[in-house]
């Protein structure tokens, strides 16, 4: 199973997310309040597909500064999937899209953790990433 359609669905998220101005905001409140309102309007357009094998669900901000992103992968059945191919096949580019997408750049200032679960199309849970600022911190020599 080829899972590596997901990274073009992702980068559509990223982008999505930051084009609404989110480092123009200094204030904590203003901030939460307009990641809040961009949510909502990402979150009125779900469910979407992102590709052919991929449906985002919902997108959800936790008190702890994690952003959720839930989605289902319409064609898959849990049994069939090798939870460690899996990861190793979509953790590359999850992690490189945080990292280098400057997109993205206002979320890893504010030290966002990020948070993806899959499940199949029965609503099975699959697999949940989870990514702090530890993960995607580029180290500096």
């Amino acid at each position: 199973m080829r899972f590596w359609n997901l990274k073009q669905g992702i980068s559509i998220l990223f982008i999505a997310l930051t084009l609404c101005g989110l480092s123009a905001c200094d204030d904590e409140a203003a901030h939460v309040s307009e990641l809040n309102d961009m949510i909502a309007g990402i979150n009125k357009k779900c469910p979407q597909m992102i590709d052919s094998e991929t449906r985002l669900d919902s997108i959800h901000l936790r008190s702890n500064h994690t952003l959720s992103y839930y989605y289902t992968l319409v064609h898959v059945i849990k049994q069939n999937v090798d939870t460690q191919e899996f990861y190793t096949q979509l953790w590359p580019g999850i992690l490189s899209g945080i990292r280098v997408s400057p997109e993205m750049q206002s979320l890893r200032e504010q030290n966002i953790n990020f948070e993806y679960q899959y499940r199949d199309r029965s609503n099975e849970f699959i697999y949940n990433f989870k990514i702090s600022p530890k993960d995607y911190q580029l180290k500096k020599d």
